[in-house]
């Protein structure tokens, strides 16, 4: 039957064509020959999931946390428009793996917290147990539906938010408390807590906690800063003996050195002079080893920027005798978030938000996030592949314990129904030539997602 229905179709096309039939068979031939090369070449940038796959998740990882602003569209940072339902709260999601479908895998609390920050308004210790969560903007009053600058106009926050993740399933605030205005980052070292504000003369406030979080001691710490300058970002190095943090007035880098007393931090002290990286640097990450400091430019105000952002390779000299360096940089998408560095140290892969945070409208919308795909050597970086996906301004990236999977927080998505965010989740290829695959399933979280932290 088949045989017959083929033939029969060669010879209708004989017939009312005039074609020969060598013409006819080679014309289709090469017909489906450019179906399947154009498919081939949709694939490899992951538009199409691959036969094998499942909807279940694969993430290597005892858990994963992450933290939705449920205060304004994505949209908020181009036009202003917040779009918010004042029903909805911001929260944490904390998701523990393997997922189980129908099962307790998934709990969720109201935390307030922003997205108007550069990556770090959420620190988590490798061991887990604790998440600790910063306000960075308070949410606006009911009425409010519109700004004119909704980086500028939010209100300004002020809290430090503790809270209990040992059971994954079902997160609980334990306490908080203020540490300063508009605190704009936070990381966390074994059991001390390094924070960056807003208030002149507290620039960097330092707290070590106990095993409840609760701190027992604190300090305000010297930045020698210009009181125009601001830390948007902080970093502590592998060893604890350094911070390297990000200023945005000046568009610098600079490093400090952690002065210890029979093992207490009891000062800090700048290493060299600030220096300048790129036009807007932003976050930042150490290598494993400590040797390179990875610094993302996104070239613009958040969601705003009109050129492809970069990511800046910084050697800092532990001697205050000699200069710190920006060692090499290489483009990245438009609008970039941040960024990960794979357990192993072979690759790094970006997030971009491209155009997609533009007001539904407009062009992009929606529709033009990436992650960039890098091979890392001696420091250095090369670019493998960019994988274009579907969902709105995702600004949070993270490998899982041993570098096999990838997880991306998705702010929102297109929907005109119940908006959501989401973590989606890829699969790595190691090797040489390293790929990324998306995965079908996906978590839905509270719309606003915008940083995730994973416990290995």
């Amino acid at each position: 039957m088949v045989v017959f229905s083929i033939t029969r179709f060669l010879l209708d096309k004989f017939a009312t064509k005039k074609l020969s039939l060598l013409q006819l068979i080679t014309k289709i031939f090469f017909s489906r020959m450019k179906k399947l090369v154009l498919f081939a070449g949709l694939a490899a940038f992951g538009v199409f999931q691959a036969s094998a796959q499942t909807p279940s998740v694969t993430f290597n990882a005892r858990g994963l946390v992450a933290i939705s602003d449920a205060d304004m569209a994505a949209s908020a940072l181009v036009d202003g428009k917040l779009l918010r339902d004042n029903t909805i709260k911001d929260k944490l999601t904390s998701i523990k793996f393997p997922l189980v479908r129908g099962g307790s895998s998934i709990g969720e609390i109201v935390v307030p917290n922003s997205t108007l920050t550069y990556t770090k308004s959420i620190a988590v210790p490798k061991t887990g147990g604790l998440a600790y969560v910063l306000d960075t903007r308070s949410a606006p009053a009911e009425s409010v539906t519109e700004y004119a600058d909704a980086l500028k106009e939010f209100p300004d926050g002020q809290r430090l938010y503790v809270v209990d993740i040992v059971n994954l399933a079902n997160p609980k605030v334990k306490f908080q408390f203020p540490v300063g205005k508009n605190p704009t980052s936070i990381d966390v070292y074994k059991n001390e807590l390094m924070i960056s504000t807003s208030v002149v003369g507290k620039e960097l406030v330092f707290y070590e906690v106990d095993d409840s979080g609760k701190p027992t001691r604190a300090l305000y710490l010297p930045s020698e800063l210009d009181s125009t300058n601001r830390i948007i970002d902080l970093t502590w190095h592998p060893t604890g003996n350094f911070l390297a943090v990000t200023l945005e007035s000046t568009g610098e880098v600079a490093l400090y050195k952690i002065i210890r007393d029979a093992g207490k931090l009891k000062n800090i002290e700048m290493v060299g002079k600030p220096f300048k990286v790129g036009t807007t640097p932003a976050s930042g990450k150490f290598s494993d080893d400590g040797k390179f400091y990875y610094v993302i430019d996104t070239k613009g105000a958040v969601g705003k920027a009109t050129a492809n952002g970069e990511l800046h390779v910084v050697e800092f000299s532990m001697d205050a005798s000699a200069e710190h360096k920006v060692s090499s940089s290489v483009p990245v998408g438009l609008n970039p978030g941040a960024f990960a560095i794979s357990p192993d140290g072979s690759m790094i892969v970006a997030v971009n938000a491209g155009n997609s945070a533009n007001p539904w409208d407009k062009e992009g919308a929606g529709s033009s996030s990436s992650l960039s795909l890098f091979k890392i050597a001696n420091g250095a970086l090369t670019k493998v592949m960019e994988y274009p996906f579907q969902g709105i301004f995702p600004q949070s990236v993270a490998f899982d314990k041993d570098g096999s999977n990838l997880a991306v927080a998705v702010y929102e998505y297109v929907d005109y129904g119940r908006r959501t965010g989401g973590v989606e989740f890829w699969s790595v290829t190691k090797g040489d030539a390293p790929t990324l695959t998306k995965q079908m399933g996906k978590v839905s979280v509270e719309r606003g997602c915008h940083t995730i932290r994973v416990i290995p």
